[in-house]
């Protein structure tokens, strides 16, 4: 009966959630950042002032320069205290998920790692964003809120 009562409170709340995966390999990183469509489409909405449509895999392509500046100004991250500015590299449509692909490089050893993870906050305080970071087989995690949006990952 427990069971029953929690699937139908799934259905009636509704969660937001999105995740996004740092590999740190040698000189070169990968940011995978997946976000359910229509809140990233309230955040753009939010953001540009104006309702934006990712649908399609057409659509997203043709506003790939909105959501890269949603993201850049919401999502940010620096390694030993230096700010990192990572590129897009790509966009997909999954289902209902925008995948993000993003990376940068560095050079040297990580000591730390700050991430500042706004995304989806100015559309949901109960959103929640979870963080999962690789370095060299060493694994970190931070789920993110509306009162904690910043983090450092030392190593």
């Amino acid at each position: 009966m427990q069971v029953l009562y929690f699937l139908i409170l799934l259905l009636v709340h509704p969660f937001y959630i999105s995740t996004t995966e740092i590999t740190l390999k040698e000189d070169r990183h990968d940011i995978k950042i997946k976000i359910f469509r229509d809140d990233l489409e309230d955040g753009l909405r939010l953001f540009f002032d104006k309702s934006i449509s990712i649908d399609t895999e057409l659509k997203l392509e043709n506003r790939s320069s909105q959501v890269a500046d949603y993201i850049k100004d919401k999502f940010q991250i620096s390694v030993n205290k230096s700010e990192i500015i990572p590129s897009i590299d790509n966009y997909n449509l999954v289902n209902d998920l925008v995948e993000i692909y993003l990376s940068f490089e560095t050079r040297g050893d990580i000591n730390n790692i700050k991430v500042y993870n706004n995304i989806l906050f100015d559309v949901f305080q109960v959103q929640k964003n979870v963080v999962l970071i690789n370095l060299e087989n060493q694994n970190q995690s931070h789920i993110f809120s509306y009162s904690d949006r910043e983090k450092t990952f030392n190593y």
